[in-house]
């Protein structure tokens, strides 16, 4: 169990709370994030989204197998838009139903700032903001922008925010130098043959 006070250098790779959600099982260094209900409250914190004032309650491994199914209802949501599908609306729905919320006003520093603020105490009402923000992807996300990594064996999302619209890799770091490394071997080996060959 995390501290909840250190990002995971992919925890925010997908520049959309609803891709870092599918993210959260992770290929590109094989990892299910959500093991347990202290894993998901982790990764909220860890991702700054807003929890409710008061949680109830629940069975031991309610949260997390409710994350996980909201995580696939997403992810098969997400992929039904991108090949230019009707996505299935129900089940995230159902979600939605639970998502119980206010606005409040807050003061910091000099400024005075609207939050909103959760009141749902069980797990759905924890869920409640990665619902909304997957709710708000698929009816206002432009889907030319949500990109798949090329990276080889990885299946991370990402929203390309960058100004050209060329991002390729999950991470530039990550996929995109393993792409680039590769690419300079498969060069090397190239112009090897060539010289062997006399070309």
């Amino acid at each position: 169990m995390g501290s909840g006070r250190t990002r995971h250098k992919l925890d925010l790779v997908g520049d959309h709370l609803a891709l870092n959600f599918i993210n959260t099982l992770r290929a590109v260094e094989p990892f299910e994030v959500f093991q347990t209900d202290e894993d998901v409250m982790d990764w909220l914190r860890r991702t700054e989204v807003a929890a409710p004032l008061k949680t109830g309650n629940w069975p031991r491994g309610a949260l997390v197998a409710r994350a996980r199914e909201l995580r696939d209802i997403t992810l098969k949501a997400v992929e039904a838009r991108k090949a230019g599908k009707r996505p299935s609306l129900d089940a995230l729905n159902s979600f939605l139903e639970d998502s119980t919320s206010h606005p409040q006003l807050v003061q910091r520093k000099s400024e005075i700032e609207i939050e909103k603020v959760y009141s749902g105490r069980g797990v759905e009402g924890v869920l409640a903001p990665i619902a909304e923000a997957v709710a708000d992807l698929l009816a206002h996300g432009d889907f030319e922008l949500v990109r798949h990594c090329e990276g080889d064996h990885c299946i991370l999302w990402f929203y390309d925010r960058t100004k050209a619209h060329r991002r390729r890799w999950c991470s530039a770091s990550g996929c995109g130098n393993r792409a680039k490394v590769a690419a300079f071997r498969a060069r090397s080996q190239k112009r090897g043959k060539a010289r062997r060959s006399g070309v």
